[in-house]
Protein backbone atom coordinates (compact mmCIF):
# COMPACT_ATOMS: atom_id res chain seq x y z
CA UNK A 1 0.00 0.00 0.00
CA UNK A 2 0.85 3.41 -0.69
CA UNK A 3 2.93 4.94 2.90
CA UNK A 4 0.49 8.31 3.68
CA UNK A 5 1.90 11.13 4.06
CA UNK A 6 2.38 11.24 7.99
CA UNK A 7 4.61 8.15 7.41
CA UNK A 8 6.84 9.44 4.68
CA UNK A 9 10.67 10.29 6.18
CA UNK A 10 11.85 12.53 3.80
CA UNK A 11 9.58 15.94 3.59
CA UNK A 12 8.57 17.30 0.08
CA UNK A 13 7.60 20.62 0.50
CA UNK A 14 7.16 23.61 -2.35
CA UNK A 15 10.17 25.23 -1.37
CA UNK A 16 12.63 22.29 -1.11
CA UNK A 17 11.07 20.82 -4.53
CA UNK A 18 11.70 24.49 -5.87
CA UNK A 19 15.26 24.33 -4.67
CA UNK A 20 15.96 20.71 -5.82
CA UNK A 21 14.87 22.10 -9.66
CA UNK A 22 17.15 25.29 -8.43
CA UNK A 23 20.47 22.88 -8.30
CA UNK A 24 19.34 20.89 -11.01
CA UNK A 25 19.41 22.97 -13.64
CA UNK A 26 22.43 24.84 -12.48
CA UNK A 27 24.27 22.25 -14.05
CA UNK A 28 25.72 21.91 -17.85
CA UNK A 29 27.97 19.09 -17.23
CA UNK A 30 25.63 16.22 -18.46
CA UNK A 31 26.81 13.85 -16.43
CA UNK A 32 26.90 16.03 -13.42
CA UNK A 33 23.70 16.61 -14.42
CA UNK A 34 22.71 12.77 -14.69
CA UNK A 35 24.11 12.67 -10.69
CA UNK A 36 22.29 15.30 -9.80
CA UNK A 37 18.60 14.12 -10.71
CA UNK A 38 19.83 10.70 -8.88
CA UNK A 39 20.37 12.55 -5.53
CA UNK A 40 17.80 14.89 -5.71
CA UNK A 41 15.27 11.89 -6.30
CA UNK A 42 16.97 10.10 -3.62
CA UNK A 43 16.82 13.02 -1.41
CA UNK A 44 12.84 13.63 -1.65
CA UNK A 45 11.22 9.95 -1.98
CA UNK A 46 11.90 7.05 -0.26
CA UNK A 47 13.37 4.32 -2.04
CA UNK A 48 16.24 0.88 -1.97
CA UNK A 49 17.76 1.94 -5.24
CA UNK A 50 17.75 5.00 -8.26
CA UNK A 51 19.98 4.41 -11.60
CA UNK A 52 20.60 6.57 -14.71
CA UNK A 53 21.32 4.91 -17.87
CA UNK A 54 22.09 6.32 -21.12
CA UNK A 55 20.81 4.34 -24.14
CA UNK A 56 23.85 3.73 -26.97
CA UNK A 57 23.07 2.06 -30.26
CA UNK A 58 26.31 -0.17 -30.85
CA UNK A 59 27.74 -2.86 -32.80
CA UNK A 60 26.42 -5.00 -30.21
CA UNK A 61 22.65 -3.70 -30.51
CA UNK A 62 20.91 -0.93 -27.64
CA UNK A 63 22.65 -1.09 -24.70
CA UNK A 64 21.55 0.82 -21.45
CA UNK A 65 25.09 2.83 -19.51
CA UNK A 66 24.61 2.83 -16.40
CA UNK A 67 26.02 6.61 -15.27
CA UNK A 68 24.69 7.65 -12.54
CA UNK A 69 23.15 5.44 -9.41
CA UNK A 70 22.11 6.00 -5.70
CA UNK A 71 21.71 3.18 -3.09
CA UNK A 72 20.34 2.16 0.00
CA UNK A 73 23.38 1.50 2.92
CA UNK A 74 21.34 -2.20 3.48
CA UNK A 75 20.84 -2.75 -0.35
CA UNK A 76 23.68 -4.70 -1.37
CA UNK A 77 23.34 -4.48 -5.42
CA UNK A 78 26.65 -3.02 -6.47
CA UNK A 79 26.09 -0.15 -9.27
CA UNK A 80 29.30 0.54 -11.15
CA UNK A 81 29.03 3.69 -13.32
CA UNK A 82 29.68 2.16 -16.97
CA UNK A 83 28.37 -1.25 -16.59
CA UNK A 84 25.99 -2.00 -19.49
CA UNK A 85 23.15 -3.80 -20.24
CA UNK A 86 21.83 -5.33 -23.76
CA UNK A 87 18.26 -3.63 -23.33
CA UNK A 88 16.54 -6.87 -25.08
CA UNK A 89 17.67 -8.67 -22.46
CA UNK A 90 15.31 -7.24 -19.83
CA UNK A 91 11.90 -7.36 -20.68
CA UNK A 92 11.17 -3.69 -19.23
CA UNK A 93 13.77 -1.94 -20.53
CA UNK A 94 12.47 -2.93 -23.95
CA UNK A 95 8.95 -2.08 -22.90
CA UNK A 96 10.26 1.44 -22.02
CA UNK A 97 12.39 2.34 -25.14
CA UNK A 98 9.59 0.80 -27.23
CA UNK A 99 6.56 2.70 -26.21
CA UNK A 100 8.15 5.57 -24.47
CA UNK A 101 5.78 4.96 -21.23
CA UNK A 102 6.51 3.93 -17.76
CA UNK A 103 7.34 0.04 -16.84
CA UNK A 104 6.30 -0.89 -12.86
CA UNK A 105 6.80 -4.25 -11.98
CA UNK A 106 6.52 -6.01 -8.43
CA UNK A 107 9.43 -7.95 -6.99
CA UNK A 108 7.79 -9.02 -4.16
CA UNK A 109 4.95 -8.59 -2.14
CA UNK A 110 6.65 -5.12 -0.97
CA UNK A 111 9.21 -3.99 -3.54
CA UNK A 112 8.41 -3.04 -6.97
CA UNK A 113 10.73 -2.10 -9.72
CA UNK A 114 9.92 1.47 -11.69
CA UNK A 115 11.33 1.97 -15.08
CA UNK A 116 10.62 5.91 -16.57
CA UNK A 117 11.68 6.68 -20.09
CA UNK A 118 13.85 9.61 -20.67
CA UNK A 119 12.81 11.22 -23.68
CA UNK A 120 13.96 13.83 -26.36
CA UNK A 121 13.52 14.45 -30.24
CA UNK A 122 15.47 11.61 -30.82
CA UNK A 123 13.15 9.47 -28.80
CA UNK A 124 13.90 7.49 -25.57
CA UNK A 125 17.39 8.37 -24.93
CA UNK A 126 17.82 7.25 -21.20
CA UNK A 127 16.09 5.34 -18.47
CA UNK A 128 15.71 6.42 -14.64
CA UNK A 129 15.59 2.68 -12.60
CA UNK A 130 13.40 3.40 -9.33
CA UNK A 131 13.54 0.19 -6.66
CA UNK A 132 11.37 1.15 -3.77
CA UNK A 133 8.22 0.21 -1.98
CA UNK A 134 5.00 1.12 -3.30
CA UNK A 135 5.11 4.81 -4.50
CA UNK A 136 2.23 7.28 -3.16
CA UNK A 137 0.34 9.10 -6.11
CA UNK A 138 2.71 12.47 -4.69
CA UNK A 139 5.87 10.59 -5.26
CA UNK A 140 4.86 9.63 -8.58
CA UNK A 141 4.11 12.73 -9.42
CA UNK A 142 6.87 14.07 -8.30
CA UNK A 143 9.45 11.95 -10.15
CA UNK A 144 7.39 12.53 -13.30
CA UNK A 145 7.88 15.74 -12.92
CA UNK A 146 11.51 15.74 -12.58
CA UNK A 147 12.31 13.13 -15.27
CA UNK A 148 9.90 16.11 -17.56
CA UNK A 149 12.48 19.03 -16.24
CA UNK A 150 15.39 17.12 -16.87
CA UNK A 151 13.77 15.96 -20.57
CA UNK A 152 12.99 19.25 -21.28
CA UNK A 153 16.56 20.80 -20.05
CA UNK A 154 18.67 18.10 -22.00
CA UNK A 155 16.50 19.74 -25.03
CA UNK A 156 17.94 23.26 -23.93
CA UNK A 157 21.72 21.81 -23.77
CA UNK A 158 21.58 20.39 -27.01
CA UNK A 159 20.12 23.20 -28.79
CA UNK A 160 22.93 25.26 -27.19
CA UNK A 161 25.58 22.66 -27.82
CA UNK A 162 25.04 21.93 -31.41
CA UNK A 163 25.41 23.42 -34.98
CA UNK A 164 22.57 24.86 -36.43
CA UNK A 165 23.56 23.56 -39.99
CA UNK A 166 25.00 20.24 -39.69
CA UNK A 167 23.64 18.77 -36.19
CA UNK A 168 27.20 18.38 -34.59
CA UNK A 169 28.65 19.22 -31.47
CA UNK A 170 29.83 22.65 -31.81
CA UNK A 171 32.94 24.49 -31.13
CA UNK A 172 32.59 25.73 -27.60
CA UNK A 173 31.05 22.49 -26.90
CA UNK A 174 34.93 21.01 -27.76
CA UNK A 175 36.51 24.18 -25.78
CA UNK A 176 34.26 22.89 -22.70
CA UNK A 177 34.89 19.14 -22.70
CA UNK A 178 38.13 18.59 -24.40
CA UNK A 179 39.57 18.66 -20.83
CA UNK A 180 37.24 16.52 -19.61
CA UNK A 181 38.30 14.16 -21.86
CA UNK A 182 41.25 13.86 -21.49
CA UNK A 183 40.97 13.86 -17.31
CA UNK A 184 39.05 10.35 -18.10
CA UNK A 185 42.10 9.07 -19.96
CA UNK A 186 43.98 8.85 -16.52
CA UNK A 187 40.86 6.92 -15.02
CA UNK A 188 42.69 3.51 -15.00
CA UNK A 189 45.71 4.45 -12.59
CA UNK A 190 43.20 4.88 -9.88
CA UNK A 191 44.23 2.92 -7.03
CA UNK A 192 40.50 1.54 -6.56
CA UNK A 193 39.92 1.06 -10.32
CA UNK A 194 40.81 -2.47 -10.55
CA UNK A 195 37.91 -3.69 -7.89
CA UNK A 196 35.32 -1.77 -9.33
CA UNK A 197 35.25 -3.17 -12.57
CA UNK A 198 35.51 -6.74 -14.48
CA UNK A 199 39.03 -7.63 -16.38
CA UNK A 200 36.87 -7.15 -19.93
CA UNK A 201 35.74 -3.30 -18.54
CA UNK A 202 39.85 -2.95 -17.25
CA UNK A 203 40.97 -3.74 -20.67
CA UNK A 204 38.83 -1.24 -22.32
CA UNK A 205 39.79 1.44 -20.44
CA UNK A 206 43.08 0.97 -20.44
CA UNK A 207 42.85 1.77 -24.38
CA UNK A 208 43.22 5.72 -25.56
CA UNK A 209 41.05 8.07 -26.92
CA UNK A 210 41.88 9.52 -30.40
CA UNK A 211 41.71 12.88 -31.81
CA UNK A 212 41.51 13.66 -35.70
CA UNK A 213 40.97 16.70 -37.69
CA UNK A 214 39.46 16.65 -41.11
CA UNK A 215 39.53 19.73 -43.57
CA UNK A 216 37.67 19.26 -46.70
CA UNK A 217 40.01 19.52 -49.48
CA UNK A 218 39.42 22.69 -51.96
CA UNK A 219 36.28 23.99 -50.29
CA UNK A 220 37.00 27.81 -51.17
CA UNK A 221 37.14 26.40 -55.27
CA UNK A 222 33.18 24.75 -53.94
CA UNK A 223 31.90 27.78 -52.22
CA UNK A 224 33.69 29.99 -55.57
CA UNK A 225 31.86 27.88 -58.59
CA UNK A 226 28.96 26.43 -56.92
CA UNK A 227 27.67 28.98 -54.30
CA UNK A 228 27.30 28.70 -50.39
CA UNK A 229 24.33 26.65 -50.70
CA UNK A 230 25.74 24.05 -52.12
CA UNK A 231 28.93 24.52 -49.90
CA UNK A 232 26.41 24.27 -46.94
CA UNK A 233 24.97 21.11 -48.59
CA UNK A 234 28.43 19.33 -48.88
CA UNK A 235 28.68 20.07 -45.09
CA UNK A 236 25.29 18.78 -44.37
CA UNK A 237 25.72 15.33 -46.31
CA UNK A 238 29.41 15.19 -45.15
CA UNK A 239 28.04 15.52 -41.32
CA UNK A 240 25.02 12.58 -41.79
CA UNK A 241 27.92 10.45 -43.35
CA UNK A 242 29.91 10.95 -39.98
CA UNK A 243 26.81 9.80 -37.89
CA UNK A 244 26.36 6.71 -39.90
CA UNK A 245 30.41 6.04 -40.01
CA UNK A 246 31.10 6.74 -36.33
CA UNK A 247 30.05 4.66 -32.98
CA UNK A 248 27.47 6.70 -30.69
CA UNK A 249 29.62 6.92 -27.79
CA UNK A 250 32.41 9.00 -30.38
CA UNK A 251 32.18 12.72 -30.11
CA UNK A 252 31.94 14.67 -33.55
CA UNK A 253 32.29 18.39 -34.09
CA UNK A 254 32.01 21.03 -36.49
CA UNK A 255 34.88 22.87 -35.86
CA UNK A 256 34.71 25.93 -38.18
CA UNK A 257 34.32 26.10 -41.47
CA UNK A 258 35.02 22.80 -43.52
CA UNK A 259 37.03 22.01 -40.29
CA UNK A 260 35.28 19.25 -38.03
CA UNK A 261 36.64 16.89 -35.36
CA UNK A 262 36.19 13.45 -33.71
CA UNK A 263 36.94 12.49 -30.32
CA UNK A 264 37.25 8.30 -31.19
CA UNK A 265 36.46 6.93 -27.32
CA UNK A 266 38.87 4.23 -26.48
CA UNK A 267 40.12 1.78 -28.69
CA UNK A 268 43.55 0.77 -30.18
CA UNK A 269 45.42 2.15 -33.31
CA UNK A 270 44.40 0.02 -35.96
CA UNK A 271 41.02 0.49 -35.38
CA UNK A 272 41.20 4.01 -35.23
CA UNK A 273 43.20 4.14 -38.48
CA UNK A 274 41.05 2.06 -39.73
CA UNK A 275 37.43 4.09 -39.49
CA UNK A 276 38.86 7.11 -40.46
CA UNK A 277 40.21 5.67 -43.29
CA UNK A 278 37.12 3.79 -44.26
CA UNK A 279 35.23 7.31 -43.78
CA UNK A 280 37.54 9.04 -46.06
CA UNK A 281 36.95 6.64 -48.19
CA UNK A 282 33.16 7.13 -48.12
CA UNK A 283 33.54 10.20 -48.81
CA UNK A 284 35.39 10.32 -51.71
CA UNK A 285 33.37 7.55 -53.48
CA UNK A 286 29.87 9.83 -52.56
CA UNK A 287 28.25 12.18 -55.57
CA UNK A 288 27.79 15.57 -53.46
CA UNK A 289 24.67 17.26 -55.58
CA UNK A 290 25.85 19.54 -58.65
CA UNK A 291 29.29 19.58 -56.91
CA UNK A 292 30.29 16.08 -57.92
CA UNK A 293 33.13 14.39 -56.29
CA UNK A 294 34.59 16.15 -53.15
CA UNK A 295 37.61 14.56 -50.50
CA UNK A 296 39.06 15.32 -47.03
CA UNK A 297 41.96 15.22 -45.58
CA UNK A 298 42.63 13.84 -41.72
CA UNK A 299 45.51 14.16 -39.42
CA UNK A 300 45.25 12.41 -35.68
CA UNK A 301 46.63 11.84 -32.73
CA UNK A 302 46.30 9.48 -29.23
CA UNK A 303 45.28 11.62 -26.32
CA UNK A 304 47.58 11.67 -23.88
CA UNK A 305 46.97 12.22 -19.88
CA UNK A 306 49.78 14.96 -19.88
CA UNK A 307 48.12 16.69 -22.71
CA UNK A 308 46.86 20.47 -22.77
CA UNK A 309 44.33 21.05 -25.56
CA UNK A 310 46.91 23.32 -27.35
CA UNK A 311 49.02 20.61 -28.09
CA UNK A 312 46.23 18.06 -29.08
CA UNK A 313 45.05 20.86 -31.87
CA UNK A 314 48.82 21.81 -32.57
CA UNK A 315 49.89 18.11 -33.37
CA UNK A 316 46.64 17.28 -35.03
CA UNK A 317 46.97 20.35 -37.33
CA UNK A 318 50.32 19.20 -38.07
CA UNK A 319 49.39 15.56 -39.61
CA UNK A 320 46.36 17.39 -41.57
CA UNK A 321 48.96 20.26 -43.06
CA UNK A 322 51.09 17.16 -44.04
CA UNK A 323 48.11 15.46 -45.53
CA UNK A 324 47.35 18.45 -47.25
CA UNK A 325 50.84 19.44 -48.76
CA UNK A 326 51.13 15.54 -49.86
CA UNK A 327 48.41 14.76 -52.19
CA UNK A 328 45.26 15.51 -49.51
CA UNK A 329 42.58 12.92 -49.58
CA UNK A 330 44.57 10.99 -47.09
CA UNK A 331 44.88 10.04 -43.23
CA UNK A 332 48.26 10.73 -41.48
CA UNK A 333 49.05 9.73 -37.77
CA UNK A 334 51.08 12.54 -36.30
CA UNK A 335 53.13 9.54 -34.52
CA UNK A 336 53.99 7.88 -37.49
CA UNK A 337 55.00 10.81 -39.37
CA UNK A 338 57.67 11.98 -36.67
CA UNK A 339 59.19 8.45 -36.49
CA UNK A 340 59.46 8.43 -39.79
CA UNK A 341 61.07 11.90 -39.54
CA UNK A 342 58.32 13.15 -42.24
CA UNK A 343 57.70 16.36 -39.72
CA UNK A 344 59.28 17.42 -36.54
CA UNK A 345 57.80 16.79 -33.03
CA UNK A 346 56.90 20.43 -31.40
CA UNK A 347 56.67 20.74 -27.69
CA UNK A 348 53.81 22.90 -26.80
CA UNK A 349 52.83 24.61 -23.04
CA UNK A 350 50.01 25.62 -21.23
CA UNK A 351 51.00 29.26 -22.26
CA UNK A 352 50.11 28.20 -25.96
CA UNK A 353 46.36 29.51 -26.26
CA UNK A 354 45.08 27.97 -29.68
CA UNK A 355 41.35 28.56 -28.40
Amino acid sequence: MPRSSQTRSKQNTPTSVLQSVAALTSQRDRDILARALVCTLSELIHNNRIAMYLIMHTEHGKEAVLIASACDPTDDTSLHPGARIKVPSRTDFSSVCDSGKENIQPLDKNTFMSVYPIVSNRGVIGLLEIVSEALGDLDTHLILAFVKVYSNYLSILDESETDTLTGLLNRRTFDNNIEKIIAERSAPGDPEYGSKHTSRQTKSMELPHWLAVMDIDHFKRINDKFGHLYGDEVLLLLSRNMQRTFRQRDKLFRFGGEEFIVVLDRTDLESAWGVLERFRSTISQCDFPQVGKVTISIGFVRLDKTDVPSSIIGRADQALYYAKEHGRNQVCFYEDLVAEGKIAGASYSDDVQMF
